[in-house]
């Protein structure tokens, strides 16, 4: 069924609705926009109805007046529009579907290639290298958590900040590019819970740790097999070697299937008859001497010794999947390197910089979770240990206003009860987390007032580790 001259019903005006009425108000459908959350607030829904003549509604709608209901992946089956189209049998296309059929419909991107990213873990890094890479070559236009990004030559210029990661915020985007008089060659998409289907070449980063999603009624990473399930015949898929429900679903597919081995994931059982295509092996003595070693198919293609100034350790997965995902679209080896060899790390991803003269190890990024703030405690006392710092100040928590996910407290509280004495004083971030309680914590409420709260309770000798959930 197409998207064309149909009433439709679009449900979460929260989570990357409102581009996807929009558009499909543009095509010429007729479409009611539904606010499941009830966030969105009345005098946007004023603007929808009376701008864009989108019939906006805080409560379910007759199912019987529509041809389609499209709903984003993680909305709760027991909605009752879901639940009444499932009993007439009427057609729910997702989001990420949807987005899909919209893209491949629009002209203006038939020479324009697509790349998209998804996956639990790495999805911003990956895909912010590969825009350096393919930038050495290529225009390109990346949109990720941090923005959206035109490259040059390996080096990023702000066309807008503010979309999410949602897949009807890849129609925004695209649209922001040409408004900003920006035709790029390649198209980089960073998605969550999925993809569109549209990608010449899709990358699945992660697909551990895994997650309950819809209110538990499924799995995050059945979603993300989005990427594989809805590949287009002639397309690439670069899976990590590590995900085998990916891999399974991918036999049989009629795109070009390749596989990297993630050296974060070293210990995953990979078959010898279903050896990876890229392979990256790492010489990590101490973080100011990493190399990295790059192999396709058993054959070295190059080493890297890596720059100071991050934890090189923590990019391992990005390392390898944008390298072979620069190759596979025709990026000189030499390219690849020098975006290696140059690169810095992204900010709140385990960058170490100063804050009024203390060390800090920023770890405050989106996709943060309770097992990154782990790792990021354990190169702290690494690093407090080889540099004699004295005592590590931690600021955890979430700014919950600007990441829907969260951090869930309860796992706060497991975080302080076995690492709390580890840190002289933890700063926990977010209303949530008063809830959380430990002899040496106070409370901020947001990223800044806690880093500010730190700076303020460091010594010179000190270390700051900075892990909020947050975009930035």
């Amino acid at each position: 069924m197409g998207l064309f001259r149909k009433k439709l019903a679009v449900l979460d005006l929260t989570h990357g609705g409102i581009p996807i009425a929009r558009k499909l108000t543009a095509l010429g459908n007729e479409v009611s926009g539904v606010d499941v959350y009830g966030t969105v607030d009345q005098a946007l829904l004023g603007e929808l109805e009376e701008k864009y003549g989108i019939r906006c509604s805080k409560t379910p709608l007759p199912v019987s007046e529509f041809d389609l209901l499209i709903a984003p992946v993680h909305l709760d089956p027991a909605y009752p529009m879901l639940t009444e189209a499932r009993s007439e049998g009427k057609t729910v296309l997702s989001h990420h579907e949807t987005v899909g059929q919209i893209l491949q419909a629009d002209p203006r991107l038939s020479d324009i290639k697509i790349v998209e990213i998804t996956g639990v873990k790495a999805k911003t890094s990956t895909a912010s290298l590969l825009a350096d890479m393919l930038s050495r070559n290529f225009k390109v236009v990346l949109h990720t958590s941090r923005g959206l990004e035109a490259w040059k030559e390996g080096i990023p210029f702000l066309i807008h900040r503010g979309l999410s990661i949602t897949p009807g915020s890849i129609l925004t985007a695209i649209e922001k590019s040409f408004e900003s008089g920006i035709r790029p060659e390649f198209f980089i998409f960073e998605i969550s819970i999925g993809a569109t289907g549209t990608a010449d070449l899709g990358i699945l980063t992660t697909l551990s740790p895994d997650y309950g999603i819809a209110n538990n009624t499924s799995l995050a990473s059945d979603a993300k097999l989005q990427l594989v399930l809805n590949a287009r015949p002639g397309s690439t898929l670069l899976l990590n070697a590590g995900a085998e429900k990916a891999l399974e679903a991918a036999k049989g597919s009629r795109a070009k299937v390749l596989t990297f081995k993630d050296p974060l994931y070293a210990e995953t059982q990979v078959k010898l008859s279903d050896a990876p295509d890229f392979v990256l092996e790492t010489a990590f003595g101490t973080e100011k001497d990493s190399i990295l070693h790059f192999l396709r198919r058993e054959e070295e293609l190059f080493s890297v010794s890596l720059c100071p100034g991050y934890n090189s350790s923590a990019y391992r997965t990005a390392f390898v999947a944008a390298s072979a995902a620069a190759l596979e679209l025709g990026v000189c080896r030499k390219a690849v390197v020098s975006a290696l060899e140059e690169f810095r790390g992204l900010s709140g991803r385990m960058q170490e910089k100063e804050l009024n003269g203390v060390a800090l190890v920023d770890n405050s990024n989106s996709g943060m979770d309770i097992l990154s703030a782990e790792k990021a405690l354990e190169y702290a006392l690494l690093k407090k240990k080889d540099e004699k710092k004295g005592s590590i100040i931690l600021v955890l928590g979430e700014e919950a206003s600007q990441v829907c996910e969260g951090l869930p407290p309860v796992s706060v509280q497991g975080f302080l009860e076995k690492f709390g004495t580890k840190c002289r004083h933890i700063i926990l971030v977010g209303e949530r987390m008063k809830a959380v309680a430990a002899e040496n914590v106070s409370y901020a409420g947001s990223l800044q007032e806690g880093l500010q709260k730190a700076s303020e309770l460091a010594g010179a000798e000190d270390m700051i580790l900075s892990s909020v959930k947050c975009f930035r």
